[in-house]
């Protein structure tokens, strides 16, 4: 006899629909590839970038996977603008239609959303960079800190920053 996948509690795991952005990717790619030979779910994938059927399929779909990034660091001093319609602008809409229509999203992001530790921007002689408090990151605790506007390498960080408020102000 074949037992099928279960989940914690041992029930069978009852397929859903799973609208996947940014399934292309490396790590899209993989999570794809492994979700469809260990589960029983059905997936809607798509390219973000001016696809008519976003809003048709995250409404179809029980759970919005979203990893459509450019998250190419040589890339944030070269091509910020990119950079930030990729990992803001672009993600609006999926936001949008994910709170609209009452689905569940899962947007994956970075430690780069954190910014930096205070240690990292304390003077080189300063003796609290010996203390590792200093370098500690905790969502709940520590400042958020970016480095200077004209530093376009913070143009990642930012969008990613900005894409994780709005999901969390609009309960998605």
């Amino acid at each position: 006899m074949v037992i099928g996948r279960v989940d914690l509690e041992r029930n069978p795991i009852k397929p859903i629909t799973i609208c996947m952005i940014g399934a292309g990717g490396f790590i899209g790619s993989h999570l794809c590839e492994k979700l469809m030979s260990d589960t029983p779910h059905k997936f809607h994938v798509l390219n973000i970038k001016n696809d008519s059927r976003l809003e048709g399929l995250i409404k179809m779909a029980d759970l919005t996977i979203n990893l459509a990034a450019i998250c190419t660091p040589a890339d944030y001093n070269t091509r910020p603008l990119d950079i930030i319609y990729s990992n803001f602008i672009d993600a609006l809409p999926v936001v949008k239609y994910c709170s609209k229509n009452s689905k569940r999203l899962i947007h994956f992001s970075t430690c780069e959303a954190y910014g930096k530790t205070i240690g990292c921007f304390l003077p080189k002689d300063n003796p609290l960079r010996q203390d590792p408090a200093y370098y500690v990151l905790s969502e709940d605790a520590s400042p958020c800190i970016f480095g200077p506007v004209e530093k376009q390498r913070w143009s990642y960080a930012c969008a990613k920053q900005l894409i994780e408020r709005l999901i969390y102000g609009k309960g998605t």
